[in-house]
């Protein structure tokens, strides 16, 4: 009897054995989480200290309720291609709260460099609006894009189509951590970006309406101080032979949209010296300078980095690729179904207030009834601009709470 109890058990053993030399093969989905941790707890004390740092005015206007734990997420999405790649975000959860919370998404601006997204918790990544809304009740997801934080490769900068697919999986992502933390959330969802993070809301409110919408439906959405008319108004600020003074956007736009739109066999080939040697590092994919850097080594006309012969085929059009990639990323074109609220103030040089009153004119001629703009600080500049605006999302969107 023992003999046969001892041959069952080096059977079963056997079997498992061999089991666990075949896994189950791994199936690749939107928005699966690959790897999550607890990154810290931040006090309601702690919140208002660092906001104190930014604006002490701000931070007084601010109701500082609960204290905000925050995860950063692994998670899967796909890259412009369709192909599989991972992402990373950020996740701030306000703790203790009894009740269902509402969910909204941020999305943060212009960057080049790993460190410097939500999911590391840098200051001035972004992660300070989770903070922000989730002391006042608020869940917040935060996705850092494609190639920044733990993601591989060149951020696709500027691309609509990628800023929506990254934003979307981020919070399908943050969907499966809330149930595993045992955090309900009501069927709210509030979007919310400024200057990049402007047009990735664009493109996540379109994309969510005209896609994704047996999945998702828009609360209200906040697009603040955003680029959405890529191919026209900001086309003209980086080519016209003027100083503009974030001229590093022009080479993240040419290698990020030449990885995607290949209108080019080689880009540098199209550079004058010495910016055809001085520039690819800033691109290769290892995301370890940040755009002041890449400012610091561009001329004050962005255009100048590029030889005669290429800036006069993108002028007169002859390079008519370079023009279909802005027009496919131009957002001002298309009717939102949610109400929609764009904040952009009139002294803003780098992202003009054209953008936002270029769209609200297309939404309107569109039949788009619940569309607004507003200019929250008379002759705010890009940087001034961005606390008013916060305070007005924040006000607007605390309309249309639930309790």
């Amino acid at each position: 009897m023992k003999l046969k109890l001892i041959f069952f058990l080096f059977i079963a053993l056997l079997v498992n054995a061999c089991k666990n030399d075949n896994p189950e093969p791994h199936i690749f989905k939107r928005g699966q989480i690959v790897n999550s941790e607890k990154s810290g707890t931040r006090t309601t004390a702690d919140i208002k200290s660092l906001l104190s740092l930014y604006s002490y005015s701000f931070a007084n206007q601010i109701g500082y309720t609960y204290d905000v734990d925050l995860y950063s997420i692994k998670y899967e999405t796909i890259n412009p291609d369709g192909s599989e790649t991972i992402a990373s975000g950020l996740l701030a959860v306000p703790a203790g709260k009894s009740t269902v919370s509402p969910l909204l998404s941020f999305q943060h601006g212009t960057v080049l460099k790993d460190n410097l997204v939500p999911s590391t918790l840098a200051l001035g990544s972004g992660m300070e609006i989770g903070l922000i809304f989730g002391t006042e009740g608020y869940v917040v997801c935060m996705p850092d894009y494609l190639g920044l934080g733990d993601g591989e490769g060149l951020h696709p900068y500027m691309h609509a189509q990628s800023e929506a697919t990254a934003g979307i999986d981020m919070i399908r992502a943050a969907q499966n951590k809330l149930k595993e933390l045992g955090v309900s959330i009501n069927e709210q969802l509030f979007l919310l970006g400024y200057s990049q993070g402007g047009h990735a809301t664009m493109a996540m409110h379109k994309a969510i309406e005209e896609d994704y919408s047996d999945e998702f439906t828009v609360t209200a959405s906040a697009p603040m101080a955003g680029p959405y008319d890529v191919s026209g108004i900001m086309a003209d600020i980086v080519l016209r032979k003027e100083t503009y003074k974030s001229s590093g956007y022009l080479p993240y736009m040419l290698y990020s949209y030449n990885s995607i739109y290949h209108f080019y066999d080689n880009l540098e080939a199209n550079f004058k010296v010495p910016y055809n040697t001085s520039l690819p590092p800033y691109f290769d994919g290892s995301n370890l300078y940040s755009l002041s850097d890449v400012n610091n080594v561009m001329p004050s006309i962005p255009s100048d980095i590029l030889t005669d012969e290429a800036y006069n085929a993108i002028i007169d059009h002859t390079n008519q690729k370079v023009w279909d990639a802005l027009k496919e990323n131009d957002l001002y074109d298309w009717v939102p179904v949610a109400p929609i609220r764009m904040f952009h103030c009139d002294g803003d040089v780098t992202v003009p207030i054209e953008n936002s009153q270029k769209a609200l004119d297309n939404f309107v001629a569109n039949g788009v009834t619940n569309a607004e703009l507003i200019n929250p600080l008379q002759g705010g500049t890009h940087s001034t601009c961005l606390f008013p605006s916060l305070l007005g999302a924040r006000n607007w969107f605390n309309e249309f709470i639930e309790n």
